[in-house]
């Protein structure tokens, strides 16, 4: 069993609806079958918005929609705004991207783990082994699905623009509802008569306007204003005093027909009605800008393999650093040693949310350092003898417990392999 090593580099269906599970007094079961148009993963929010985001075709194949995997883990974590989420077959990265703007939406703080491989499709592999590359070449690797499409993604994404600069165009649904001011709508008909609009050529009119049945005009019929229709029409402006007392109250009505020999007139009948009825208010969902971004950090590891030799000698520390960060909760900037530093007694990095103490004979040490520390949420002690890491685990609390009341003390084998081996019986 080998540990790996870890690197940075820098580089129209309308039926049916997702019920989602919600922290409430009543929990309502999300059913078995969603069918919705967002969720469609060969549309608008999986296929083609991966080739917008990186701006190339057939980038890769079948995607999950953004929306049904924002929706599955919202059914699985409710308000959970702390969660971590794992996805250990990343694929193009859908998963983080979900995470993201569930985030943007309830001003969450979960993190999300992405785990893949940089594997090409049988037919590039094929293509580029007929022109002598194999895996590890440069070229080949950039054509990697980690390399050329989960990376990118999720830095774009976060970003708001890419990497040659261009912004993101579109906008995200968020999920939630806002209510805004819309103006009314006005038509102004001045090429008619009023004095010549007969009932059959009011009917004759109101039977090319969207929205209102023939029904409506009858005689007389200086105008109309419906409670169940959002279209009003008024055919005389002589009556348009009583035109508006009937129009009082009716918020609902979002379009006008007037009938005006001038525009005067009808720039003074719109004014009325704006003052009597205000904006109209709508409620619709909330969308984000994809330019934006996301308020996240993303961070690109490269999982290697170690000597097993090296990490029984205690050589390290150096690659299981961003492990311990990891684990710490990824809080701040991730902390590095110098190149050629040796590893040190006491590892206790500035502004960072975790202390690692290497030498147990330095505990006065880490006693020192944590003692009016506030922040910590972890502290690792590097032991192998249980009952002594018990003892100084206690003397920890004790020292910084109670101004960090969330802290955890971990044990850290000295052969560190023991701390992350899996699948092995009795290992821990």
């Amino acid at each position: 069993m080998r540990i790996g090593r870890v690197r940075e580099y820098g580089g129209k269906i309308t039926r049916g609806e997702a019920l989602l599970v919600r922290a409430s007094a009543k929990r309502t079961i999300a059913k078995t079958m969603w069918v919705r148009g967002r969720h469609t993963a060969g549309g608008a929010w999986g296929t083609t918005l991966i080739t917008e985001t990186l701006k190339r075709r057939n980038a890769f194949s079948f995607p999950k929609s953004l929306y049904s995997t924002k929706d599955a883990i919202e059914v699985a974590i409710g308000d959970r705004k702390q969660a971590l989420i794992l996805d250990f077959f990343a694929g193009s990265g859908t998963t983080l991207h979900a995470v993201n703007l569930l985030n943007a939406a309830d001003g969450g703080r979960r993190r999300c783990i992405l785990v893949t491989n940089n594997e090409v499709s049988a037919e590039e592999a094929e293509a580029m082994r007929a022109r002598g590359l194999q895996p590890g070449d440069d070229e080949w690797e950039a054509q990697g699905i980690c390399r050329s499409v989960t990376w990118p993604r999720s830095k774009y994404t976060i970003l708001g623009r890419r990497d040659d600069g261009s912004i993101l165009d579109g906008e995200y649904f968020t999920g939630k509802t806002v209510e805004r001011d819309k103006p009314r709508r006005f038509r102004h008909l001045g090429f008619i008569d009023p004095a010549a609009l007969t009932t059959a050529a009011k009917k004759q009119l109101v039977a090319l306007i969207d929205g209102l049945p023939q029904t409506l005009v009858t005689e007389p019929c200086p105008y109309i204003v419906s409670e169940d229709h959002t279209v009003s029409v008024l055919f005389d402006p002589a009556a348009a005093d009583e035109w508006l007392d009937a129009l009082d109250g009716q918020a609902h009505i979002s379009d006008f027909v007037i009938v005006a020999p001038t525009k005067r007139q009808f720039d003074q009948l719109k004014a009325q009605v704006n003052e009597l009825l205000g904006p109209l208010k709508v409620t619709e969902e909330e969308k984000r800008p994809m330019r934006e971004g996301f308020a996240a950090n993303l961070a690109y590891f490269k999982l290697d393999f170690l000597d097993p030799e090296r990490v029984s000698l205690r050589r390290a520390f150096r690659e299981i650093l961003p492990l311990l960060w990891l684990k710490a909760g990824a809080v701040g900037p991730r902390p590095e040693l110098r190149r050629n530093e040796p590893e040190p007694a006491l590892f206790a990095p500035e502004g960072s949310n975790f202390v690692v103490l290497l030498d147990e004979t330095r505990m006065g040490r880490l006693l020192q350092a944590i003692s009016g520390r506030t922040g910590l949420s972890h502290v690792f002690i590097v032991t192998d003898a249980d009952e002594s890491f018990k003892t100084m685990a206690q003397e920890v609390q004790e020292a910084a417990g109670k101004a960090n009341p969330s802290l955890q003390v971990v044990q850290l084998y000295r052969d560190y392999l023991l701390n992350f081996m899996i699948n092995l019986g009795g290992a821990k």
